[in-house]
C-alpha cells in the first residue's frame, strides 16, 4: 500500500486540480514502483488562508508526503520524488520552491 498526503494553502491549488493531481501522484507511483506495490490512495489537507506563513508572509507551499514500502532503495526513491515534484509544477503552475515532496518508509515510526 502506498498513501500519499497533499498538504496546501487554501486558494493556491484550484480545487479543480485535485483528480488530475491525484492520478499523476498513482500513475508516477505505479511506474516507478511497480503495480505490485498498490493500491495508490491520496488525502488532502487544506491550511486555512491566513494559518500558513513562510519567511513572515502567507505561504504558498504544498507538501506532498507519501509512505511508501519499506525497503525502496535511495535512486528509486529519488526518482519517484522528482517526478511527483515535476509534476507536480506542470499541473498547478507552481515553482519548484513552493513544494516540498517527501517519501518515507511505510513502517518507519518517526
Amino acid at each position: 500500500m502506498i498513501e500519499f498526503q497533499c498538504t496546501v494553502q487554501e486558494g493556491c491549488i484550484a480545487g479543480t486540480l485535485r483528480s488530475e493531481l491525484d492520478h499523476t501522484i498513482e500513475s508516477c507511483c505505479l511506474e516507478v514502483l511497480g503495480v505490485d506495490q498498490g493500491p495508490v490512495t491520496v488525502n488532502w489537507v487544506d491550511i486555512p488562508k491566513g494559518f500558513g506563513f513562510r519567511g513572515g508572509h502567507p505561504s504558498t507551499t504544498s507538501i506532498v508526503r507519501g509512505k511508501i514500502p519499506d525497503g525502496c532503495d535511495k535512486g528509486t526513491r529519488s526518482e519517484l520524488m522528482s517526478r511527483i515534484g515535476d509534476e507536480w509544477c506542470r499541473i498547478t503552475g507552481a515553482k519548484q520552491d513552493e513544494l516540498i515532496v517527501s517519501a518515507r518508509d511505510i513502517s518507519w515510526a518517526g
